[in-house]
This record gives C-alpha cells, structure tokens and sequence, in this order.
C-alpha cells in the first residue's frame, strides 16, 4: 500500500538531513522550513493511518455479518430437517454454502487491509520519530551546518525531496483501494461471462449435478445428525434412566 511512502521515510536519515543543512547558504532559515515541511508529513501519515484502520473496520464488519449470516442458515437448515421439510433444508444449505464462499473471500480482505493499517502506522510512526530527532538536536545541526557550506550537494538533495514529494501514503491507499475495487468487478464480469458461454453445454449440466449431489450430502449428512440427537434424547428419557 504505502511502499513508496515508507522508502521515502527510510531514506530520509539523520545523516541526509545533516548533510542536506550543512550545504544551505543559510541553514537559520532553511532549518524551520524542514520541520515545517516534516510536519506536513506528519500530518498526512496520520491521515493516512485513519484511512486505512476506517478501511480495516469495513472489512471486518463485513467479514463477521458473512460468519452470522452463515451460522444463521446453518441453523435454520437444521431446523427445517427436524421439521421434516427437505425443500426448505436445501434453499438454506444452499445459502450456507454461498456464505461461506463469501466468507472466505473476506478472509482475505481482511487480511490485505490489516496489512495496510500495519504499514500506514508503522510509517507514521517512523516519520514522527525522525521529526522528533530533528527537533532534539537543533542546535548540534546548526552548529554543524555553519562550520560547512555545500550548496551544490544540498541543491541535489533538495531536488530529490521535492521530486518524490507527491508520494503520500494517502494517495497510496486511495489507488490500492481502487486496484481492488477494479480486480473485483473484472472477476464478477468473468464470471458472468462464462456463465453466459457454458449455459447449454454438457459441462454446466455437469457442474449442476455436482452441486446438487453435495446439497444432497450435506442434507442426508444432517439429517442423520438430528436423527442422532433425537436419539440421544430417547434415551436419556427412559423410565429409570
């Protein structure tokens, strides 16, 4: 998500500063320009932090309404087989088995966006800790900065900050969102496209007698389940038991 962000933050050291201000024809001033400049920054990782955990509440939302909506069909699928009602036990086992295909996308999901909240705090951490150095030391910086100038070198360095400065991690979390926005309406319009190709042919009339010999299995596979704890219950209400 943010890998362009964190090289950045990494890159910028104690060592590049140092060297960045021992260069300026006037490091008084070129001094609270970088720590201007530096909060800014500071500004935009937290930002970006808040982006990203928002983002990871969404897909934890998500992902535990799929795992109640599927305990919740699994429930029902048992009760219509104790009613005796096997139509009713299918649609639901069939909504059992929806679920937990969704649940297993969401997994993953889920997993992405915790990885881009880890990095979105670990780089503003990382940036705060620098800016917390930079103003710890301002004096030993400035003393160095005065005994050398290098107005060449930090002409270089100035231009490689200001090239990579669009880089936030902002915009990083705003493009990954939009990559898996776009990766999964493609996957849905593949996916209806074949729908679409093998709607007559003898490989979907395939596909659908194995769905519905694995709908059958888990019912028969259920009923025998509920048939065992009717059993169980017998028992246990015996005279003498």
């Amino acid at each position: 998500m943010a890998a362009g962000f964190l090289k950045r933050v990494r890159r910028l050291t104690m060592a590049k500063i140092n060297a960045f201000i021992d260069g300026a024809e006037n490091p008084e001033q070129i001094f609270p320009q970088l720590v201007a400049e530096m909060r800014v920054e500071c500004k935009k990782a937290i930002d970006a932090e808040a982006t990203a955990v928002a983002a990871l509440k969404r897909r934890q939302q998500e992902h535990d309404d799929t795992q109640a909506e599927l305990e919740k069909w699994a429930g029902r699928a048992e009760l219509a087989v104790r009613e005796g009602d096997d139509a009713l036990a299918r649609t639901a086992i069939e909504n059992q088995v929806s679920a937990e295909k969704r649940l297993e996308t969401e997994k993953q999901a889920l997993g992405q966006a915790q990885d881009a909240a880890d990095r979105a705090h670990q780089a503003r951490e990382d940036l705060h800790d620098k800016l917390d150095t930079l103003e710890r030391k301002r004096d030993e910086i400035l003393a160095r900065a005065r005994a050398a100038q290098k107005q060449e070198e930090v002409q270089k360095v100035l231009a490689g900050i200001e090239a990579g400065s669009g880089a936030s991690i902002l915009e990083a979390v705003a493009r990954m969102e939009d990559k898996v926005a776009e990766a999964e309406a493609r996957a849905g319009a593949y996916s209806d496209v074949a729908a679409d190709m093998a709607g007559g042919s003898s490989e979907a009339k395939f596909r659908d007698l194995e769905r519905k010999q694995a709908i059958d299995e888990r019912l028969a596979a259920l009923k025998e389940q509920v048939a065992s704890k009717g059993d169980a219950t017998t028992d246990n209400t015996k005279p003498g038991q």
